[in-house]
């Protein structure tokens, strides 16, 4: 009885994960990079900056004392980077990217305060190289 109980419980937790189907093969996907502290890198505002090499990016980062420590895998990915600079105070700032059929779209809201202070933001994802100059970009700022 004891074996038995055991191969039913190694049964039951082994086969969700047995599949014979390639439906389930994963695919690159997006994924978030933190560049908090960032403030003073040369990319233009409120619009999607594609970084397609590590070259590229050594370049963008030359004139800063530190980079961000994420690790692009460029053979298979693209960093897209958004900057853009709030007139107040930033109180939250929220990102959503949704992978479409032929592309992504990726909405930043923003919701400031009312101090007297201009703070940049950045938002950085790393996304499949297939998908390098489509993503559509929807900025919202809330007082």
């Amino acid at each position: 009885m004891k074996h038995f109980l055991f191969y039913l419980i190694t049964l039951t937790v082994c086969l969700p994960f047995a599949s014979c189907n390639d439906e389930f093969v994963e695919l690159p996907y997006a994924y978030e990079v933190d560049w908090r502290g960032y403030h003073h890198l040369d990319i233009p505002l409120d619009t999607v900056v594609y970084i397609e090499s590590q070259a590229e990016f050594d370049q963008l980062f030359a004139d800063e004392e530190t980079k961000p420590e994420a690790s692009v895998p460029f053979s298979e990915g693209v960093l897209a980077v958004v900057k853009g600079i709030a007139n107040g105070g930033i109180v939250d700032l929220q990102k959503n990217l949704i992978q479409s059929d032929d592309g992504y779209h990726l909405s930043i809201r923003i919701q400031t305060d009312f101090t007297d202070v201009m703070e940049p933001w950045y938002v950085a994802y790393v996304i499949p190289k297939e998908y390098a100059n489509k993503v559509d970009l929807d900025i919202e700022y809330i007082n």
